[in-house]
C-alpha cells in the first residue's frame, strides 16, 4: 500500500514538471526579445503649460529636466498628481514595433516630440479617491521610431507614486503578449485550477453531500483564492479589459480570503476554536465594509486600507497555524496531509506579506506560489489517500455484503420452509376441526348413536386442542409474514374507542366463565383514528388471554380508552400473578415465557407478545409494560391519532365483527 502511495506521488510530480516544462519550452509561448529601457530617463514636476496652438511647452523645452536613473521610483512631489517623463528611444528596428508600458493607478498620455500616440484616463483632479486599476498597456509606434523622443504626462490618482512605471520595453506587439503569456501563464493556471476545484467541489456538496459545511466552506476559500489570482494577474485584460473593476475584485476578494479560509479551518477542527475563528472573520468582514463605504463616500480609497488588511491577515494566519498545530495530533492521515500543505501556504503567503509591505528593498521573488503549488500537491495526495481507503473500504463493505447476502439467502429458504411447514400443518387442522364439527353434528341428531358413554368432553379436548395448534400455527405465518414484508396493515377511518369496546364484550361471556370480572371504562365516546380491525383485535385478544393466563378465580381484569390528542392510549389490566422485575425487559421478545415451570395451568409458545409488539409497530405506536410480582401488570398500547385523507368512517359490520370462534383460538391455551 505505502509502495504505491508514493510511487503514485512520484508519478504525479512527474507529470507536472513535464507539463510544466513543455508550457515553458513551447513555441507558442518562447520567450521573445524586447528591449527594456532604464537609462536615459528625465522627469519634471507638476503639468506642462500650453502654447497658443494647445501643445505642451515642455516638449520642446531643452532645460528644466531632472535625470532619473530609473522609471520605477521617482521623488516627485505634486499637490495635483502630475508629473512629465521623456526618454529617447533605441535604435532597433522591429517588425510592428510597440512599447509595451505597465504603470500604477496613472492616467497618462505618450507622445512622440509634440505628437500624442496614446491616451489612457480622463485627467480629471476629481479622480483622487477613484481606483483606475494597474494595467499593462501595448502602445504603437511608428516604424521611424528610432532615435525619436517619448514624453509620458502622467497624472496619478495616488500623489505618494507620481510618475510611478514599472515596465517600459520595445519589442514587436505580437513579442509582447507571448511574454505576456510566458511569465503568466504558470500563475493563471494554478489560478483557474483553485476556481475549478472550487466550484466542482461546490457543485458536489450541493447536489451529492446536502450542502455539507465542510465541502461549501472549502470551495468558498477555493474560490475566492482562484478569483484573487486571477485578478492579480496580467492574464486577465485578454479576456476583459476593465481596469477599475478588476482592481475592485482583487481587492474584495483578498478581503474574503482570510473570512473564507477560517470557516473552513473551523469546520474541518470541528468548531474546537469556533470562538477564534469567528472573531477572524468578523474583523475582516468588518474592515471590508468600513473600507468599501469609506471609498464610496470618496474618504479613503480602499486599496489605502490594504496595509492594515495586510498586517490583520497575518496575525490571522500565525493564529489559525497555531490553532491547527495544537490539534493536528487528533486527526487521520489525511487531514494532516492537508493541513500541512494549508500551513506551508500560510507561511509562504505571510512572508510576501511582510517582504512585500515592510521591505523597501523587496525583490519581485513570489514564495506564494510555491505555497500554492505544495498546497495544491497535498490536495493531489489527499485525493489519491482517500481514493485508496475508499477502494479498501469498498473491498470490505463488498465481503460484508456478500456474506450478508449468503445469511439473507438461508433466511429465505427457512422462512420459505417455515412457511410451507405452518401451512402444511393448518390444513390438516381445519380438516380436523371439521370432521369434529360433523361428528359432533351427527350426535346430536341421532345419526349416530354411542350408547352408555358421554364422549362430548372427550370432543371439546380435541377441538381445543386443535384450536391451539391453529393459534401456534396462525402465529407462526404471521411472523414469517412480518419478516419477510408481507403483512401489511389495511387501514380505515374506525371508532377506535367501539373497536375496543366490542372487542372487550365479546370475551366477557368467556372471562367470566372463569371466575373473573371483566371491566370497560373511557374518557372519551367516540375517537376517529386511521387503524386495520383485524390486527386491532389480534392485539386485544391476545393481551385479554394473557390476563386470563396469570389470573387466579376472584381476579379482575380492567380494560380502558383515554384520549391524549395527538394519541390514544389503550390499557389493558390484571391482578394477576404479576411479572418478576428481571424478566420484565424481556416479555416482547419472541419465543421467551416469563413462567417456564412444570406447574404452570397454561400453555404457550411466547410468540404471542412479540406479535402484539410487531402489530403495535405497524401502526406506528408503541406499548410497554408496568407489573409488580403478585399484584398484576398493566399493558399500555400508545397509537397515534391520524386519519386516511378523504376516507370516510368505517362502522363495526357483522363481516369485521368479533367471532367466537377467533375468541375460542385466542384463549385455546388456558
Amino acid at each position: 500500500m505505502k509502495k504505491t502511495i508514493v510511487g503514485t506521488i512520484v508519478i504525479t510530480m512527474l507529470l507536472m514538471w513535464i507539463t510544466i516544462s513543455n508550457i515553458e519550452n513551447s513555441h507558442f509561448v518562447k520567450k521573445m526579445p524586447s528591449i527594456s529601457i532604464t537609462n536615459g530617463w528625465q522627469y519634471r514636476d507638476g503639468d506642462s503649460p500650453k502654447d497658443k496652438d494647445g501643445n505642451s511647452t515642455w516638449v520642446n523645452d531643452k532645460t528644466s529636466w531632472k535625470s532619473l536613473k530609473s522609471p520605477l521610483n521617482p521623488h516627485i512631489n505634486d499637490s495635483k498628481g502630475y508629473a512629465w517623463l521623456k526618454v529617447v528611444l533605441t535604435k532597433e528596428n522591429f517588425r510592428d514595433p510597440s512599447i509595451y508600458f505597465y504603470t500604477y493607478n496613472q492616467d497618462f498620455q505618450m507622445f512622440i516630440n509634440d505628437k500624442l500616440i496614446y491616451s489612457f484616463g480622463s485627467f480629471n483632479s476629481d479622480n483622487l479617491h477613484k481606483l483606475p486599476g494597474s494595467f499593462w498597456h501595448i502602445i504603437e509606434l511608428p516604424n521611424d521610431y528610432a532615435g525619436k523622443t517619448v514624453y509620458i504626462r502622467m497624472h496619478s490618482l495616488d500623489t505618494s507614486a507620481v510618475g510611478n512605471v514599472r515596465n517600459f520595453e520595445i519589442s514587436s506587439a505580437s513579442n509582447h503578449l507571448i511574454n505576456v503569456i510566458k511569465e503568466n501563464l504558470p500563475s493563471f493556471i494554478f489560478a483557474c485550477l483553485f476556481v475549478f476545484v472550487g466550484f466542482s467541489v461546490l457543485i458536489v456538496s450541493i447536489i451529492k453531500l446536502k450542502g455539507s459545511k465542510i465541502f461549501m466552506s472549502f470551495s468558498f476559500a477555493c474560490i475566492t483564492s482562484g478569483i484573487w489570482l486571477i485578478a492579480g494577474g496580467e492574464i486577465k485584460q485578454m479576456f476583459f479589459y476593465a481596469p477599475q473593476y478588476w482592481e475592485y475584485i482583487k481587492i474584495i476578494s483578498q478581503y474574503l480570503i482570510p473570512v473564507a479560509f477560517s470557516l473552513f479551518i473551523n469546520n474541518l477542527l470541528e468548531n474546537k476554536f469556533e470562538i477564534i475563528y469567528k472573531n477572524v472573520m468578523g474583523f475582516h468582514l468588518v474592515l471590508l465594509v468600513l473600507s468599501l463605504l469609506l471609498n464610496f463616500f470618496n474618504i479613503i480609497r480602499i486599496d489605502s486600507t490594504v496595509h492594515i488588511f495586510y498586517v490583520s491577515f497575518s496575525i490571522s494566519m500565525i493564529i489559525i497555524i497555531i490553532s491547527i498545530i495544537k490539534a493536528y495530533d487528533s486527526w487521520n492521515t489525511e487531514i494532516k496531509t492537508f493541513l500541512f500543505g494549508f500551513i506551508a501556504l500560510c507561511c509562504f503567503g505571510i512572508f510576501d506579506v511582510l517582504n512585500w509591505n515592510f521591505n523597501s528593498n523587496h525583490s519581485e521573488l513570489y514564495l506564494s506560489q510555491w505555497g500554492i503549488s505544495i498546497f495544491l500537491m497535498s490536495l493531489f495526495i489527499v485525493i489519491i489517500l482517500h481514493y485508496i481507503r475508499a477502494k479498501d473500504e469498498v473491498i470490505e463493505y463488498s465481503e460484508k455484503l456478500k456474506s450478508k447476502e449468503k445469511i439473507l439467502v438461508e433466511s429465505q429458504q427457512e422462512l420459505e420452509f417455515f412457511a410451507n411447514i405452518s401451512h402444511e400443518l393448518r390444513t390438516p387442522l381445519n380438516i380436523l376441526l371439521s370432521t369434529l364439527q360433523l361428528l359432533n353434528l351427527y350426535i346430536r341428531d341421532g345419526s349416530i348413536k354411542i350408547a352408555g358413554r358421554d364422549i362430548s368432553k372427550h370432543f371439546n379436548v380435541m377441538k381445543q386442542n386443535c384450536y391451539r395448534l391453529l393459534k401456534l400455527v396462525n402465529n407462526l405465518i404471521d411472523v414469517n409474514k412480518i419478516d419477510s414484508g408481507y403483512l401489511k396493515a389495511d387501514f380505515k377511518n374506525m371508532d377506535i374507542v367501539s373497536v375496543v369496546e366490542d372487542i372487550t364484550q365479546s370475551a366477557a361471556n368467556y372471562i367470566k366463565s372463569r371466575g373473573i370480572s371483566i371491566t370497560f371504562d373511557t374518557d372519551i365516546e367516540e375517537k376517529i383514528i386511521a387503524c386495520d380491525f383485524e390486527k386491532i383485535e389480534r392485539i386485544i385478544l391476545n393481551l385479554l388471554s394473557n390476563a386470563v393466563k396469570f389470573s387466579n378465580a376472584g381476579g379482575s381484569i380492567f380494560v380502558g380508552v383515554h384520549d391524549g390528542d395527538a394519541n390514544v392510549e389503550i390499557v389493558v389490566e390484571d391482578t394477576g400473578i404479576g411479572i418478576e422485575k428481571d424478566k420484565i425487559d424481556s416479555v416482547f421478545e419472541r419465543f421467551v415465557q416469563v413462567d417456564k415451570s412444570f406447574t404452570r395451568d397454561h400453555e404457550g409458545s411466547g410468540i404471542g407478545l412479540s406479535l402484539v409488539k410487531s402489530l403495535v409497530d405497524m401502526h406506528g405506536g408503541n406499548i410497554c409494560v408496568e407489573s409488580k410480582y403478585g399484584e398484576g401488570s398493566k399493558f399500555k398500547i400508545n397509537l397515534p391519532v391520524k386519519h386516511i385523507v378523504n376516507g370516510e368512517i368505517c362502522e363495526i359490520n357483522e363481516g369485521s365483527a368479533v367471532h367466537v370462534e377467533k375468541i375460542s383460538i385466542e384463549f385455546s391455551d388456558i
